[in-house]
């Protein structure tokens, strides 16, 4: 009982004092801030861009076809339509204010009734492929929207059913927000863990930890726990700001869930940062690996796309990700409300973090900091 309580000491003193040193580095908090923030930036940006492009709808024709038709395609919810009139539209498309001019030309709802040709006009600025293949597909869809609210009086006999997986679509920027959260996980618990390690080992203040009444063991508990406390809490405030914005809002039990990925990939993270730190021995170095590592361990978890649309050597590459589960979790609980291969993320994750604790251990016996201490 006396030993437990005095290897509860030791953890509690190492991890308050490595918490201390943490907090008073507010210039590595700020960094550890930027990179994710740039990136949520960019998201934010690209999701607008590849999102909803607004065009000009022009109609000529006061029939009943064309108001339908017109409807189809506002309902179609490809485009921001603003329903102008012809000078106005023009206007908008010199000024690039709106991509494309739909025009329902004069007659059109008499030449759909006299079973004639009516053709839909489309002006289109073909500035990207990403664009125009929404114009190419989004059009006829919103005529095929038109026939088949025509039920049984409809000449297309054709009609799409459609069933999704999901109970709900996710928009892009929300998509994107649950990566993100990985890497300003990643990110905060790399650079707070490794180079508080790092410098202890560079200015060989670790030697006075070591010779300390206490075991390794604790010494290290000690140290993972200031570094998850750390990210975990860097992790929790953007859950928190996606929740209070409306981007992450898991529901029930799949709230727990969503806390327990950003615990996980948060311990992942201070105890691979550890790892750093024991590595190379260097604060300068660890702090460039920190952040370079995070990125790539970003990207090669799919980063802001899908894994596994990904071509097959990426997959294979994602699958030895700790991220790529951190990230599936997430959003199986915030998105999907499922519990799809949760056993699986939450293994990895587990025996991710101990074999990296086990090699920590192995780096902090006094004879390899001692013997390294002594060369430098």
């Amino acid at each position: 009982m006396q030993m437990l309580s005095h290897s509860t000491d030791a953890i509690l003193a190492t991890a308050i004092k490595d918490l201390v040193v943490y907090l008073r580095q507010w210039k590595t908090i700020l960094t550890s801030l930027v990179m994710p923030g740039t990136y949520i930036l960019v998201a934010l940006l690209g999701s607008v861009a590849v999102g909803r492009n607004p065009v000009a709808l022009v109609v000529e024709d006061r029939g009943e076809v064309a108001a339908q038709v017109s409807q189809a395609i506002v309902a179609s919810d490809v485009f921001r339509v603003s329903r102008v009139d012809a000078q106005t539209a023009k206007a908008l498309y010199n000024n690039l204010q709106v991509g494309a001019i739909l025009t329902i030309p004069a007659g059109f709802s008499q030449a759909v009734l006299a079973h004639q040709s009516a053709p839909l006009l489309v002006v289109a600025n073909n500035l990207n492929l990403d664009f125009m293949n929404d114009v190419r597909r989004s059009v006829p869809a919103a005529i095929g929207l038109y026939y088949g609210s025509l039920g049984a009086g409809s000449p297309l006999a054709i009609t799409v059913d459609q069933r999704n997986l999901r109970p709900h679509d996710v928009d892009l920027f929300q998509y994107d927000v649950v990566p993100l959260i990985t890497l300003l996980v990643t990110v905060c618990g790399l650079i707070a863990s490794s180079a508080g390690t790092a410098r202890e080992l560079e200015s060989l203040s670790i030697k006075e930890v070591l010779l300390a009444p206490a075991s390794r063991l604790s010494i290290l508990i000690g140290k993972v726990v200031a570094g998850w406390i750390a990210t975990c809490g860097m992790g929790l405030l953007m859950f928190a700001l996606g929740y209070a914005l409306d981007w992450t809002r898991p529901e029930g039990v799949f709230l727990l869930t969503t806390l327990l990925a950003i615990a996980l990939v948060s311990l992942f993270a201070s105890v691979l940062g550890i790892t750093l730190g024991c590595a190379l021995r260097r604060v300068q170095s660890v702090n460039v690996l920190s952040t370079t590592g995070s990125v790539w361990l970003f990207f090669l978890a799919g980063g802001l796309g899908i894994i596994q649309f990904e071509p097959v050597f990426l997959r294979q590459i994602a699958a030895f990700d700790p991220l790529t589960y951190g990230t599936h979790m997430l959003q199986m609980s915030i998105f999907y409300r499922s519990f799809d291969r949760v056993g699986q993320d939450v293994a990895v994750l587990v025996g991710t973090v101990l074999v990296l604790f086990v090699l920590c251990l192995f780096a902090m016996r006094p004879s390899q900091v001692f013997k390294k201490g002594a060369t430098a």
